[in-house]
């Protein structure tokens, strides 16, 4: 049994994974011996074999970023199905970026088959809008938001702020020079780091709006029904309640930033006491450790979920 501090409790659901956790090859010999159910249906929908992935040498993989965000899917699903199963609570469910997806399928909105679908097809996209315009992300920690704004604006070409994670944690996104400009600039202006992404397309900035007909028409051929738990988006805390704004933040989360600090700040003004994160890494619980050093911050993962 899963026990908490008295409280409200939110799980959330992270975002596309850098990489393939250490310990799911070493654990599970590269994927073939996971005893979850959700890995069988996986390897006959998603249309690849994400046990050999787990060995493939990341350099190697042009669908990379495809396949992680499928494992990032697949992994969370399993975290919460486990933590589910041995009697874990929560009253609030919310996500980071395309966390969004297994968020959905927690909150009953959408079925994990379906979640796989969204993932796999929205990533696909991605990958073409990559190809199309080539573009990537960096993560910048250590300087405040007025000089993150000012190194924007003064690169040549479309830089943007794409995560707001917290006080001094935030990710840039754009084309690919502006993006190494960025990342220049960063460092010359005292970033304790500056790491890029593994993304190919400018994600959650202006420049993926030419996609944004190409996911409306993806998503129309999918069933989404009232989330039953109570779903806060990562714009500040809104809430998705209906299945038509649902699709609606599903096509433009893709070209709007994502603030995570306004979403658990308004998770903690709502009560919430402990943040469970589900999936194979602690990003997210950092993340909450950033922004609030008192409350409850844990991972329900690897360890728990293998």
């Amino acid at each position: 049994m899963v026990r908490h501090n008295a409280g409200k409790v939110t799980l959330c659901f992270p975002g596309q994974l850098s990489r393939v956790p250490d310990e799911i090859g070493t654990r599970s010999g590269g994927g073939y011996n996971l005893p979850h159910p959700f890995l069988e249906k996986a390897w006959e929908k998603a249309g690849f074999d994400l046990s050999s992935f787990f060995f493939q040498r990341e350099e190697e993989d042009r669908y990379l970023n495809l396949k992680l965000q499928v494992t990032s899917y697949l992994l969370s699903m399993i975290a919460f199905d486990r933590y589910r199963r041995k009697g874990g609570k929560w009253d609030f469910i919310t996500e980071h970026s395309m966390g969004i997806y297994a968020a959905l399928v927690a909150a009953e909105a959408v079925t994990f088959e379906d979640g796989l679908k969204i993932a796999k097809g929205i990533g696909l996209i991605l990958e073409q809008a990559g190809e199309k315009r080539p573009g990537g992300m960096a993560a910048v920690i250590g300087l405040e938001a007025e000089e993150i704004k000012r190194i924007c604006a003064e690169v040549p070409g479309a830089l943007y702020v794409a995560n707001v994670n917290g006080s001094r944690h935030f990710v840039l996104s754009g084309d690919v020079a502006s993006l190494e400009r960025g990342i220049e600039l960063s460092l010359q202006r005292g970033a304790i780091s500056v790491n890029r992404l593994t993304f190919t397309a400018p994600l959650h900035s202006p420049l993926l709006e030419s996609i944004t007909e190409d996911v409306r028409e993806f998503m129309a051929g999918f069933d989404i029904q009232p989330p039953q738990t109570r779903l806060v988006g990562h714009w500040s805390g809104k809430y998705l309640i209906d299945p038509d704004e649902i699709r609606d933040f599903l096509v433009e989360e893709l070209h709007r930033p994502v603030d995570w600090e306004g979403c658990v700040q308004h998770l903690l003004s709502q009560d919430v006491t402990c943040f469970v994160e589900m999936g194979p890494d602690n990003a997210l619980t950092k993340l909450i450790r950033w922004i609030d050093r008192d409350v409850k911050a844990l991972s329900y993962g690897v360890q728990d979920a293998l």
